[in-house]
């Protein structure tokens, strides 16, 4: 038999076992355990504990050894006394409303005891607002009424659009974008190839789907690359490009040599692509473009011209 329950607070000698030794008792604790499970699933001793019990109840001293005043206790009690001589157990409260029991049952709280313990009171739900938006930040209403504001006054006499050479303004006083992307976001709106930009197509691209709060990084990757792809490729740079040596008075001396133009076009954008294109798979993702300096020398050689400064 393995023993595990702890028996050193049981005395041997409290079994009153006269022809077992107590010494050989405490040698071998687990069978005083198991003599004292024995004794208490016997018929007497049950009805010996519920004698007590109501002893107990009803206020009567528990008797000792040499002192019976229970009527209810046999005067040759085998159970010898747990309780100091001429003592008494505790007796149970007489009063239950302070019983946790009673408590629950009655719905008195802690705070109707005087308890210290604060109740805490249930949670309250927090609101998260939004911070993730799929097609941007939607631009606050004063910022919004500002845009609108100033494009009424550039779209004012033109009921009928912009045209392209008409809608670098635009692209300058309110998308702030370098000038020479006009041409390009002047066909990302004109998807139709009207030939013109109303207003209400451009507040549909710029203001309702929240490009005017995006980061002027997102704004030109969006402008440069096809509706249908995540990346730009060489081929979205050319129109870019082309426009950059047409319009910039650094570079007015290429103008009069195409064939040149053209290949110094790809120069700039192989050395884009080689900087800045790190997986070389000719996709130039939005992360690669924030990582490179792109888009600061692109808003510089809007305002430089020398143009030798830009491409160092």
């Amino acid at each position: 038999m393995e023993y595990v329950g702890d028996v050193g607070s049981l005395d041997p000698e409290l079994l009153q076992l006269p022809d077992v030794s107590p010494m050989a008792l405490k040698s071998n604790p687990y069978i005083a355990d198991e003599l004292f499970s024995l004794w208490l699933s016997t018929p007497e001793t049950g009805r010996l504990i519920k004698s007590l019990l109501d002893d107990a109840k009803a206020g009567v001293a528990i008797n000792v050894p040499g002192n019976s005043n229970s009527p209810n206790a046999a005067g040759s009690s085998p159970l010898p006394s747990l309780f100091p001589a001429g003592g008494a157990p505790p007796l149970s409260p007489r009063s239950t409303s302070g019983s946790p029991r009673i408590m629950k049952r009655a719905g008195i709280g802690p705070s109707v005891l005087g308890s210290p313990l604060k109740v805490v009171s249930q949670p309250v739900k927090e609101v998260i607002p939004q911070f993730y938006f799929k097609n941007g930040r939607p631009p606050p209403n004063e910022l919004k009424q500002q845009c609108l504001a100033r494009i009424d006054q550039l779209f004012f006499g033109h009921a009928d659009g912009l045209q392209i050479q008409e809608f670098k303004s635009v692209t300058r006083e309110i998308c702030k974008l370098p000038s020479f992307l006009s041409s390009t976001l002047f066909r990302r709106i004109d998807a139709d190839c009207t030939g013109v930009v109303t207003r209400d197509s451009f507040v549909d691209y710029w203001i309702n789907s929240n490009m005017m709060t995006m980061d002027i990084a997102t704004q030109i990757f969006k402008v440069l690359k096809k509706p249908d792809k995540n990346y730009v490729t060489q081929e979205d740079f050319k129109p870019v490009l082309r426009e950059l040596l047409d319009t910039h008075p650094g570079l007015e001396f290429l103008q009069s040599t195409p064939e040149f133009q053209e290949r110094y076009a790809e120069t700039v954008i192989y050395r884009i692509f080689y900087y800045m294109n790190r997986s070389g798979n000719g996709h130039l993702t939005l992360r690669e473009l924030k990582r490179g300096n792109l888009i600061a020398a692109m808003q510089h050689a809007d305002e430089e011209e020398d143009i030798n400064k830009i491409l160092r």
